[in-house]
């Protein structure tokens, strides 16, 4: 398993699995910056990378964000700009979906359901 050493401001050298780390690649010429999180104090580190670094990097395997990745926060999905079809009635509930998560184990109960829903 490939080990890479970097450090983090407040707690020095770590020891990190590429799985820990996040390439981004930012320019043509090949520089960008890597991001992880201590695995000591649990901060969010992200460092210049430039060339060489991007390289030894990619050898031992870190994942690369994408080409030209300017964020590497992660994003909410976005809701849909004008839903297909609003339903009325009350929003959904915790309890709903762990109702229907029961409902979905049992194939007969869940037949049942589509056919009463239909219905009406």
């Amino acid at each position: 398993m490939t080990t890479i050493r970097t450090t983090c401001p407040r707690c020095g050298e770590v020891d990190m699995s590429p799985e820990s780390i996040l390439l981004s690649i930012r320019d043509r010429a090949g520089e960008g910056s890597y991001r992880f999180s201590c695995p000591t104090c649990m901060n969010t580190i992200e460092k210049p990378a430039d060339r060489k670094v991007v390289a030894l990097l990619l050898s031992a395997g870190v994942e690369l964000a994408g080409e030209g990745a300017q964020e590497l926060e992660p994003q909410a999905p976005r809701a849909p700009e004008s839903p297909e079809r609003h339903r009325p009635g009350p929003p959904l509930t915790v309890d709903d979906l762990i109702t229907f998560h029961f409902l979905l184990q049992n194939d007969q109960q869940f037949s049942r359901a589509l056919q009463e829903a239909e219905g009406s």
